[in-house]
This record gives structure tokens, C-alpha cells and sequence, in this order.
């Protein structure tokens, strides 16, 4: 099991590193799925700031809804609430999903009103299938996603470059625009 899941989660390395690499995002509205040892389709969320993946209710924040995304100009991925998933009703609307650069001490994963905010980009960010990647300055593509338990009973903090960050119990994980097949475990 463990192979097909390294399999699985090399495919977005392995098409980063192809020359023939085909951009398209999915069709608008669209949601964010995260895949990877033991989390099997978590659906990205926001609470108006951070980016989780996991049970939206588990949050316990009349804010946190499961995020509706539209591609934007640039590259840009924009955040709206999908009230019909948990029945809140959050005040955000039009968020920029954002993710930190090298430089950036923190991995967070966040929503912001803008496309960059320091040293955080919102823009670069690219569709292969229904694999989500991010192109950086210099062109290269990558699939740096991953999860960190939040707390909270099935919800993870979703984070960006993990070569140095060694906290416990951290999962590598794919974004797919893909839902969960029918029957799967879609919350952790």
C-alpha cells in the first residue's frame, strides 16, 4: 500500500520534471481535495486566514467554510465560501490563496485580500490535469503541499516546503481538484 502511495504522490515531481507539460485549470467553480497517508480526499477549507484541510465542522468557527475556488488573472486562485457544504454563512468573500516563498520563516498556507503579502506569493499557480502546482519566479514547477495536525479532531493546517520543517506527525500531501470517489473517506 505504501508503494502505490509514494507512487501516487511522486506523479506531480514526476510531471514537474517532464518537458511536455500541459496547463489547464479545472472548470470554475472548483474545489481543492487534499490526498496523502491517511487522508484520503480532505477538503481544503478557511476559516477567512488559514488554509486546513479536513472536517470543516471539527473547527467549531461560524467563519471556517469549505473553500469555492475561481482561477483569476495571473495565475491567481480566488477564494469564496461554499455555504451549501456546512451551512455557514462567513462574512470573507474573494480571498487570494496564498502560499510563502523560500524566504518566509513560516509554511502557512493562507488567504489574504491581496496577491502577495511580503514574502508570500499568489499568483504562479497551475493545473496539470487536475494536479495543483505552483510555478515560481524562476519557472520551476512544484508540489511542496503538506499537512500538519492543527489541534483539532480531523482538521489539518495546510502548509507549503517542507524540506525543513520536521514537526511531528506531518503528512505529504497532493491537491487535486478531483473529489473524494464515493464511498471513500473523505474527512480524515
Amino acid at each position: 500500500m505504501h508503494v502505490l502511495q509514494s507512487l501516487i504522490l511522486g506523479i506531480p515531481a514526476v510531471i514537474a520534471g517532464s518537458p511536455i507539460l500541459v496547463e489547464r485549470a479545472p472548470t470554475s467553480p472548483f474545489a481543492l481535495f487534499a490526498y496523502g497517508d491517511g487522508i484520503g480526499g480532505a477538503p481544503v477549507f478557511t476559516d477567512g486566514d488559514g488554509a486546513y484541510i479536513g472536517q470543516v465542522t471539527s473547527l467549531n468557527d461560524s467563519e471556517a467554510a469549505q473553500v469555492e475556488f475561481n482561477a483569476g488573472t495571473d495565475n491567481t486562485l480566488l477564494a469564496n465560501p461554499n455555504t451549501t457544504t456546512t451551512g455557514n454563512t462567513p462574512t470573507w468573500s474573494n480571498l487570494t490563496f496564498i502560499v510563502p516563498d523560500t524566504t518566509s520563516s513560516s509554511h502557512k498556507v493562507e488567504f489574504t485580500n491581496s496577491t502577495t503579502t511580503g514574502d508570500r506569493s499568489g499568483t504562479g499557480f497551475v493545473f496539470y490535469g487536475e494536479f495543483l502546482l505552483h510555478k515560481s519566479t524562476d519557472g520551476d514547477l512544484k508540489a511542496m503541499w503538506y499537512a500538519v495536525p492543527s489541534g483539532q479532531d480531523n482538521v489539518w493546517t495546510l502548509n507549503w516546503n517542507s524540506t525543513d520543517d520536521d514537526t511531528e506527525g506531518k503528512v505529504i500531501v497532493t491537491l487535486k481538484a478531483t473529489p473524494p470517489s464515493r464511498g471513500a473517506d473523505k474527512n480524515p
